[in-house]
């Protein structure tokens, strides 16, 4: 192909305007992030289908900590970044925020691909809380935003006879799975080869999704070649529907513009060779991708036209950069987990690519413009190609050993290895360095070492490892204030409360933290004992005056007791970090809306911004209609997802 070279891999730095994500909250939390609803299931799903959806839902993201200490503020954000480059396409990641692909660039025509924002902005759509919008998202974990979209992970280059290509891998510890994923060009396609490995002898549920953010435009039309699809708006139900026309009104859904609602729609594409889903413009180009078979499903989110998708747009990437998301995944929903045995692995290879059709296809019957693009992703034997070239990759790169190492990820593989006994039979391919971050301290448990190295390791912001492994080990180590403080933990989160108490009382005798007096204080909220829930916030708060979480709870709790007069005594008592953060502002205008004070509430919401506001949250436009009912929900506060009664 002209133009080509070989493929070169690169560090790089980007400066993008927007807040950094913040620092790990060190409060464990043992629930979902918010909870998902109980699906309610079409009655033509099958039975597989059914048996999938009621397996693997993840209870919490523990061990992983929460990022909830983003703010709206702009300032240049400098990011490491590498970037993979052929002359023909230039494809540009982030190995800080969990390998995502920010960028990649058509050098021919000069044309981004995909949605790359030009911000970095936060907010709470993740399993850990914060998430940003663009690019291409490696998912493994649970239905939802990956635990891994955050923080960093492990990158090298090898270097091989065609190129370079670039490696990225990860312990993924809601799970235990390792994610590995080898990127590389070749003419103009990036492909992506990616395994997903289960180091242990018992079976483990299955959750990945490839999300590719595109541009949406007045003539954005997706094709998938599919008659339906299945539905999810938000509210649980998961519906068979035609498409691209779901709801017999004439609204052509590929055309995400059109869409009033948000919503996923999941192709139903059965077993059909060479899925592949696109994006394309009105002038006949777009993005291309498609894959070998075990990438089964294929699907289409839409924000919707309505003031709700339009505001989260709007937060998420500023005025102007609307983008929608196609997207690829193990199972053929979301809502779905599939089993991956002991010892076993699950590998599949993807691409991505400039598509160009003839304008006047891609403004024609949605039939049609499918059958274009499956012409040029089938063409020339190209399904049978991928999978020998899949099992290439698997036969001869697969395992073979980096050649550099570019970025660390966490050091929470190494740890985890460590704990099986320091045998992991993919440690040339994927070695995991030890890190000196959060997984020290477990690393200085496993290792026996003095109780002075683990107070020197000012573990008390350290969230502990859960899984059965790490508490059988914190069990067998002496006394120790961050090892009580761990086994507590672990006890609350598996329900025996009052072992939990014990040691959160035994560790707090040892050295009072307010991770201590806070995990009594949901204790006791668990048992009934709400006063006590109550003051043991009130000493969380006063040994870490500045952390949030131990502040926003116990507002929330004394609105939920009926008591907004003492909720609004503890916010004049908060530090102004802590009491002019817009969570704190909106709690303190529910309390002002408790009171009769419907005048005072509304002034703060006149410009209020949450900045962890939850993606499906009803907490602004509810409190709006409860303080202003003779007026409509501001824009600004209009994030509403799900579908009002009798609307489309």
């Amino acid at each position: 192909m002209t133009g080509v070279t070989a493929v070169r891999v690169r560090p790089t730095q980007l400066t993008v305007p927007g807040s950094p994500v913040g620092e790990e909250d060190p409060f464990p939390h043992l629930g979902a992030v918010r909870a998902l609803p109980v699906p309610r299931l079409d009655p033509t799903a099958p039975a597989d289908m059914r048996e999938r959806v009621s397996y693997g839902r993840l209870a919490t993201a523990l061990p992983y900590a929460r990022f909830n200490g983003y703010d709206r503020r702009t300032t240049p954000q400098t990011l490491p970044a590498l970037e993979l480059t052929n002359g023909v396409l230039t494809a540009t990641v982030l190995p800080g925020l969990g390998g995502r692909v920010w960028s990649l660039r058509d050098e021919r025509s000069g044309r981004e691909l995909l949605h790359r924002n030009p911000v970095l902005r936060f907010a709470n759509f993740g399993l850990t809380d914060a998430w940003f919008a663009g690019g291409i998202e490696w998912n493994l974990g649970s239905t939802g935003h990956t635990c891994l979209s955050t923080r960093p992970v492990h990158a090298a280059v090898l270097h091989l006879p065609d190129g370079d290509a670039l490696r990225l891998w990860e312990w993924e510890r809601t799970r235990d799975l390792v994610l590995q994923v080898d990127l590389g060009l070749e003419g103009s396609r990036l492909v992506a080869s990616t395994r997903v490995l289960n180091p242990d002898p018992e079976a483990k549920p299955l959750y990945y999704w490839t999300n590719i953010a595109v541009p949406e435009t007045p003539g954005t039309r997706v094709l998938c070649p599919a008659e339906h699809a299945w539905r999810t708006a938000y509210d649980g139900a998961l519906d068979r529907v035609a498409f691209p026309v779901p709801d017999g009104d004439g609204v052509d859904v590929s055309r995400p513009g059109a869409s009033v609602h948000a919503a996923d729609y999941f192709f139903d594409v059965g077993d059909r060779s060479g899925r592949l889903v696109a994006a394309v413009e009105a002038d006949g180009l777009g993005l291309l991708q498609t894959s070998t078979d075990r990438l089964a499903g294929r699907k289409l989110f839409v924000w919707g036209a309505g003031p709700g998708g339009t505001r989260w747009q709007e937060w998420l990437s500023g005025p102007d950069r609307r983008y929608c998301e196609i997207q690829a995944g193990a199972c053929p929903t979301q809502l779905e987990h599939d089993v991956l045995p002991g010892g076993a692995s699950v590998s599949w290879t993807e691409t991505f690519e400039p598509l160009r059709l003839e304008p006047e296809v891609v403004a024609g019957p949605y039939d049609d413009a499918c059958a274009a693009a499956a012409e040029v992703a089938h063409g020339a034997g190209r399904p049978a190609a991928l999978e020998r070239h899949h099992r290439r990759w698997l036969g001869e790169v697969a395992d073979r050993a980096p050649d550099e190492v570019l970025a660390h990820g966490s050091g929470w593989g190494h740890a985890e290895v460590l704990l099986r006994g320091g045998d992991w039979q993919h440690r040339a391919a994927l070695p995991f360095a030890e890190v000196d971050d959060t997984s020290a301290v477990a690393v200085a448990v496993l290792r026996d070492e003095p109780d002075e190295r683990l107070d020197a390791l000012a573990p008390a912001r350290t969230v502990p490892p859960v899984s059965d492994r790490w508490l059988a080990v914190l069990r067998a180590r002496p006394a120790h204030w961050w090892v009580d403080l761990a086994i507590a933990v672990n006890e609350h989160l598996r329900g025996r409360l009052d072992e939990a108490e014990e040691r959160y009382r035994r560790s707090a005798a040892l050295r009072p933290t307010a991770v201590a007096e806070r995990g009594q204080a949901q204790v006791a909220l668990a048992q009934g004992r709400t006063e006590a829930a109550v003051e043991h916030y009130t000493t969380a708060r006063r040994l870490d005056p500045e952390a949030r979480t131990p502040a926003t709870e116990q507002l929330e709790l004394l609105l939920d007791l009926g008591r907004p007069e003492d909720c609004l005594e503890v916010v004049e008592e908060l530090p102004d970090g802590v009491r002019h953060h817009g969570r704190t502002r909106l709690l303190r205008a529910r309390a002002l809306a408790d009171l009769g004070r419907s005048a005072d509430a509304a002034a703060i919401m006149d410009d209020l911004e949450v900045p962890d506001l939850a993606e499906g949250a009803r907490d602004l436009d509810e409190l709006w209609a409860r303080v202003r009912p003779d007026q409509p929900v501001p824009p600004h506060l209009d994030f509403r997802m799900v579908r009002e009664e009798g609307t489309r």
